[in-house]
């Protein structure tokens, strides 16, 4: 009796092998809509057989799917439908070919970079009227001694035992899309960077591709834009800023010109994500304006000032200073408990004591302490000072926000500065993949094209998990690199030698998410492998 169909079918099959699609159906739409190749090949043009667009798009598709050292890109490209895709052999892909290419685009990232981003701006209608600005720090493993940008400094990745170098950043608010960064030295200091980062703000805002959007964006950051000479910079290239007031005397008094009658007279709209709607045991946030002035050697400004109390905040501080309290009591009282006993019967020993109890604590200024008497006969007086903790409690639960954006309501201020802390969340993605050794990256001028490559995959997947939000999919992009893991072609070799491409089955929510941000169909990744 002759075999079935399928079984005759299936003895001409010499063998089945998979080619991974995954998420590159989800993220080449969008690197092909922002022309990176092409803008790459302007840029830096060139005659080698792989140009260098190829490769760019090559590392940050590994960068987004499989980051990993340079020597590995070859082996997982060759897993991949992107041989074929992108044209490019997977014998032609080596470390030192990729290396050499890194060095080749070094001077150019700024332009690559500046072109893409501007074109990512026109495809997908991004707003840059109003923007993040934050340094975080980016920590590698090895000694990288040769290396001018990777060095010991901060880290806030709480890593002290690993150099790093730190990374400059504006994002727009609307999905915290990267727009600038800069790569510095792993031990620059944040209170060096407000002007020469509004300089080059500045100097991107400028470009011929944005000149007929009249930009003045709202630049939010943290305290260290907060400076007399960056507000006066501010208000000279016509920039708006928003952030806190840095701790001083200055913010202390614009925090006490506010009674909280008239904070609690001043509720404010916004909301945190993590509160539930009617959620009666919210608290809501209350805000009044103050003005205050800010002086340079040249000129006065007087903007306004967003006195903000949080009931969260309140409770935080609250809390704090009992506990620094208690701390400081209960050490007091041991040196009490001492006195006159070996060490403690000299005053010289006690009064060092003392400063050592105190220093670093911050209720030492609540607490009145006198030391009487001399050696063998001292005595040790201490109490809370009631007035000093009463207008220390009158602080609790609140800061001031700083503006120049005579336009800008209570709660919309409230609601941007908020949105500053979405900054480093974002660049969370790039921390892990740029934990390389100094095998695989061997100058600073690889290390900096590493972080542009991670730089491009970050913006690649923002404007993904934008594209998602403003079509009703909750997704990130991590959720939605799991979920088409198991996307993929197969190449059907048969016995005769010749070869050919099939998609597999694509799940039903990977089609409902490729329909609703209306996507090119995965077939197009099956491209025939002969």
């Amino acid at each position: 009796m002759p075999g079935s169909q399928a079984e005759q079918f299936g003895s001409q099959i010499k063998t089945m092998q998979p080619r991974k699609i995954e998420a590159i159906a989800l993220f080449h739409p969008i690197l092909e809509a922002m022309e990176l190749p092409q803008v790459v090949n302007a840029v830096v043009p060139s005659a080698a057989d792989i140009d260098l667009g190829r490769i760019v798009t090559l590392l940050v598709l590994n960068r987004l799917l499989a980051p990993q050292p340079l020597y590995h890109v070859h082996t997982w490209l060759s897993g991949t439908v992107l041989p074929e895709v992108l044209k490019i052999p997977v014998d032609k892909v080596y470390d030192n070919r990729l290396g050499r290419a890194l060095d080749r685009l070094h001077p150019y990232w700024g332009e690559v970079w500046a072109r893409v981003v501007t074109r990512a701006i026109e495809v997908y209608a991004l707003d840059l009227n109003v923007l993040h600005w934050d340094i975080t720090s980016l920590y590698f493993e090895g000694a990288y001694t040769d290396s001018a940008l990777i060095t010991y400094g901060y880290s806030r990745d709480h890593r002290p035992d690993c150099k790093q170098l730190n990374l400059e950043a504006d994002v727009t608010h609307d999905g915290y899309v990267p727009l600038l960064y800069q790569p510095l030295p792993g031990n620059t200091a944040d209170i060096c960077r407000p002007i020469p980062h509004l300089q080059h703000l500045l100097q991107f805002l400028r470009r011929p591709e944005l000149a007929d959007r009249q930009l003045r964006p709202i630049l939010v950051s943290d305290c260290k834009m907060v400076t007399a000479e960056a507000v006066a910079a501010c208000h000279h290239h016509q920039l708006y800023y928003l952030g806190p007031l840095p701790n001083g005397t200055a913010a202390t008094r614009v925090l006490r010109s506010v009674g909280s009658e008239e904070l609690a007279r001043h509720p404010l709209a916004y909301r945190p994500k993590r509160i539930k709607p009617h959620d009666p045991h919210f608290e809501p946030y209350q805000g009044v304006w103050r003005p205050f002035t800010v002086e340079t050697p040249e000129r006065r400004f007087t903007d306004r000032a967003l006195v903000v109390w949080s009931a969260g905040k309140h409770r935080l501080d609250a809390q704090k200073r009992k506990t620094h309290l208690k701390r400081l009591l209960d050490k007091l009282a041991g040196i009490q408990a001492k006195l006159n006993t070996r060490r403690y019967k000299k005053r010289h020993y006690v009064e060092q004591r003392l400063i050592s109890v105190q220093q670093g604590n911050q209720a030492k200024g609540l607490v009145d302490i006198q030391l009487a008497g001399q050696d063998e006969a001292l005595q040790l007086f201490f109490h809370i000072n009631h007035d000093r903790l009463a207008r220390a409690q009158m602080l609790d639960g609140r800061y001031a926000l700083a503006t120049n954006a005579e336009h800008l309501d209570a709660s919309t201020a409230l609601t941007l500065f908020k949105g500053q802390d979405g900054v480093e969340k974002r660049f969370r993605h790039t921390k892990g993949p740029l934990q390389v050794r100094p095998l695989f990256v061997r100058s600073d001028a690889r290390l900096e094209g590493l972080v542009a490559i991670t730089l491009l995959a970050l913006l690649v997947g923002a404007i993904l998990e934008r594209a998602c939000r403003q079509r009703g999919l909750a997704s990130t992009t991590t959720r939605l690199v799991r979920e088409f893991a198991s996307l993929q072609a197969v190449d059907v070799i048969w016995n005769d030698g010749s070869q050919q491409r099939q998609l597999a089955t694509v799940s039903s929510e990977q089609q409902q998410i490729l329909t609703a941000l209306d996507w090119p169909s995965p077939e197009q990744y099956a491209v025939s492998a002969t």
